[in-house]
């Protein structure tokens, strides 16, 4: 998984029509999951964390896709390429990153609103 830093490029290849994107934030989504017990050799329950990345697309092949639209994507769904002297972030085919303009998408777009609104209260 790469480390994900704000200002980054992102590709998609989109099956040959090329995104570009560029991260304007990076999160982390909590969520539930399990790890060994150092005492018991156990597995439990804890609490872990995932960096994504919150994304606006700058330049778009794709007609369904526009220009500013924001997106969320996990950041182990990217990998890190050297790109004309460059480091950006492509992102795999088999996945798909989560637009926020999508119906049933409003979570992404009520997680974005969010991390701005923490954003914003952490500046006062």
């Amino acid at each position: 998984m790469p480390y994900l830093k704000q200002n980054q490029t992102i590709f998609i290849a989109n099956n040959g029509k090329p995104i570009y994107a560029n991260v304007n934030k990076v999160a982390f989504r909590k969520y539930w999951g399990k790890k060994r017990d150092k005492e018991t050799g156990k597995m439990v329950r804890a609490r872990k964390s995932m960096p994504y990345a919150i994304c606006e697309v700058q330049l778009s092949s794709d007609s369904a896709v526009p220009l500013r639209a924001e997106f969320t994507i996990a950041g182990y769904m990217l990998k890190h390429v050297i790109m004309d002297g460059e480091k950006i972030l492509t992102f795999d085919g088999k996945y798909v990153a989560e637009f926020a303009d999508q119906y049933g998408n409003d979570w992404v777009r009520k997680m974005i609103t969010e991390e701005y609104w923490k954003e914003v209260e952490g500046d006062e």
